[in-house]
């Protein structure tokens, strides 16, 4: 480990502020809805600080009306797209340039808007030729290398990381000390990876009996989850070995924060898998981070348990490894990203004459949340073919289980919420659209279709984060009972401002956490109106022959990768020495282009190509994103609703 010396932030929990972790699961294309919605969330937390000072006027309202307890954004997490939204949050902040897309009219779709999360996940790669998906079908990647390394050409995530990942500051210490005061200076990042080549941890079953004998074995385990953990630590160097540091204006951490938000959404598979070595994860780091892991305390700066475990030292001298999709492991680590706010602050209760309040909290952004359902006991395969298939989504599902965030929930009951996507329909019973996004389709690849898909989902994005911040990221209140949060004292809200922002659910009343200033340039604001109410009505359809149009490029990507499969430059016994054994081989590899290899290349890539457009047709057909098709509607005799636990009855969460 470094012997240079390093000074880290200390934290201390005020009694003004509520602090905030957030964690954006996987998306892939519906990236675009986790962008929207933190473009709304950044938009109302910039319009009240400014309102704050009387920067930003307020028609009919001075500065003394506004709120003045805190909200602070301490720690964020994500995976795959998530993770890479995460890397752009992180970035937005610090560049400090707030600057929302509200402008959703059809005719302005697409086009620089000077807005990270709309410019990266909306425009992606398109360009005046091209859409997104058909550049993802070019060859280049497979011709250029002569190796098959995912099943899209993901030269466009580099250029999209390229392009997102860059910054227009001096100075870090420039940009810390601009930082608006809903990001903390201290601000900790996790982009989650998921690495194929498994880190050794032994437990030793030795016992004080076997000392001084033979040495007994240990049980190997392997630990194949890794995060890329960034510090910004108030802008000064971070040790290494503990922290990578959250500069975009030093290369070597930039340059990782470009790679790890690239690797993060390295959906199996589909887009091309990256690599970490040494010098990107340094044998001391891994040891920390794991050994935050094994603690589930990712803000323990250097766990005491490190100097317990026995590791393998020369593997990881020599560390290296192919890393695909966070998301494959862990798809939402929320516990990971709140094990920092309880170390920073301790318990979360706070307690106020009868009543328990929380001090921090944390908000998820899932496109695809899981739902609990009981759908009844499944029938009992009786043979291979039936136990088979079920093996590796078993393997799958037990591999991602959060048993430690399941007992969290009871020992450290914190605020949490979901910001997920859900769109009513008008006039059919305040029943939802069963697919709310665009994006969703073909195991949500369906944005990289149609930019009109990923602007629609955005805008999804900031209509859902509007309602959430303002009905659901609430706490009780009412007075009569003396349920009155710390924050929503006279001390920072007047009796005017409580009635502005109180909100009815279930029979219950709420007051925000965030305020959002947007309801008092509104006119006449009615909660009914707005929960249901979408700047973006419609959800939009792609033609038939739109997507027929995609077969000759499916048809040449297929064709290309069956070349490689199939490819025989010499037959392994005519390689030795000898002018005949070369020309033998050489004729017999010819011999097989032009007859089996050729044939059977041209014949599985048409069958392909037609299999893939008729799978997408059918697909985007039943989700009603192909014109001429219905969407599906949920009727509320239909919903199960989730659930987040408020004070007294469950409230739900839209």
């Amino acid at each position: 480990m470094s012997n240079e010396s390093y000074n880290y932030t200390e934290h201390s929990y005020s009694k003004d502020t509520f602090y905030l972790g957030l964690t954006m699961a996987g998306a892939v294309s519906a990236g675009a809805y986790t962008g929207g919605v933190l473009d709304y969330l950044f938009e109302v937390l910039d319009k009240w600080e400014r309102a704050k000072t009387g920067e930003l006027k307020i028609p009919g309202y001075s500065k003394e009306d506004i709120p003045r307890h805190k909200v602070v954004i301490d720690a964020m997490g994500g995976t795959s797209a998530g993770g890479m939204t995460t890397a752009m949050a992180a970035l937005y902040a610090i560049q400090g340039e707030i600057n929302p897309v509200t402008d959703d009219k059809a005719g302005e779709v697409g086009g620089e808007k000077g807005n990270v999360f709309y410019d990266s996940w909306v425009n992606l790669d398109d360009t005046a030729t091209q859409k997104t998906l058909e550049n993802a079908l070019t060859t280049h990647d497979l011709t250029s290398s002569g190796k098959i390394k995912a099943l899209l050409n993901s030269a466009f995530i580099d250029s999209v990381a390229k392009s997102a990942f860059s910054i227009k500051k001096d100075d870090l210490d420039t940009a810390v000390s601009k930082l608006p005061p809903y990001i903390s200076k201290d601000i900790e990042m996790l982009i989650s990876h998921t690495m194929l080549k498994g880190i050794p941890l032994a437990v030793s079953f030795g016992h004080d009996g076997s000392q001084g004998k033979s040495v007994p074995p240990s049980h190997s385990t392997y630990e194949h989850f890794l995060f890329s953990h960034f510090k910004l630590n108030n802008g000064k160097k971070v040790n290494p070995d503990e922290y990578i540091w959250l500069n975009p204006l030093d290369g070597k951490s930039d340059e990782h924060l470009k790679k790890a938000a690239i690797a993060t959404g390295a959906f199996p598979i589909g887009l091309e898998f990256r690599k970490f070595t040494n010098k990107d994860f340094r044998p001391e780091y891994i040891k920390n981070v794991l050994s935050r892991l094994i603690m589930k305390d990712m803000g323990d700066r250097s766990p005491a348990i490190k100097n317990k475990i026995k590791w393998d030292d020369k593997r990881l001298d020599n560390y290296e490894s192919v890393t695909v999709d966070g998301g494959a492991l862990n798809n939402e680590p929320y516990g990971e990203v709140m094990s920092i706010l309880s170390h920073r602050y301790g318990p979360s209760d706070i307690k106020v004459g009868d009543h328990t309040y929380h001090k921090y909290g944390m908000v998820m952004i899932d496109p695809f949340p899981d739902f609990y359902q009981l759908k009844g006991v499944s029938e009992s395969p009786d043979d291979l073919l039936g136990v088979a298939p079920g093996i590796i989504g078993t393997l799958w599902d037990q591999a991602k289980i959060k048993r430690n965030e399941l007992r969290e929930q009871f020992d450290n009951p914190t605020f949490r919420g979901t910001i997920y996507p859900v769109k009513y329909v008008k006039g059919k019973g305040n029943g939802k659209y069963e697919h709310p996004l665009a994006c969703s389709a073909l195991e949500a690849f369906s944005g990289f279709l149609d930019v009109r898909f990923r602007h629609h989902d955005f805008f999804l994005g900031r209509n859902n984060a509007r309602n959430f911040l303002r009905a659901y990221l609430s706490v009780p209140y009412d007075p009569e009972k003396g349920i009155i949060h710390p924050l929503h004292t006279d001390e920072y809200w007047t009796e005017d401002m409580r009635k502005k922002f109180l909100i009815t659910l279930n029979g219950e009343t709420f007051l925000p956490l965030i305020p959002d200033l947007n309801m008092l340039t509104e006119e006449g604001v009615d909660t009914k109106a707005w929960i249901s109410d979408y700047t973006v009505p419609d959800i939009p359809q792609i033609s038939k022959q739109e997507i027929e149009g995609l077969k000759p490029q499916v048809y040449m990507r297929a064709a290309t990768m069956l070349s490689l499969l199939l490819e025989v430059k010499n037959v392994k016994r005519y390689k030795e020495p000898g002018w005949v054994s070369r020309q033998f081989g050489k004729l017999l590899s010819w011999a097989l282009e032009k007859t089996v290899r050729k044939k059977l290349r041209s014949q599985l890539s048409n069958m392909a190509a037609q299999k893939t457009i008729e799978h997408m047709v059918g697909e985007l057909g039943q989700t009603g994103l192909l014109e001429g098709s219905t969407q599906p509607v949920i009727l509320p005799e239909q919903q199960q609703e989730p659930k987040e636990k408020g004070k007294g009855k469950e409230k739900e969460i839209e």
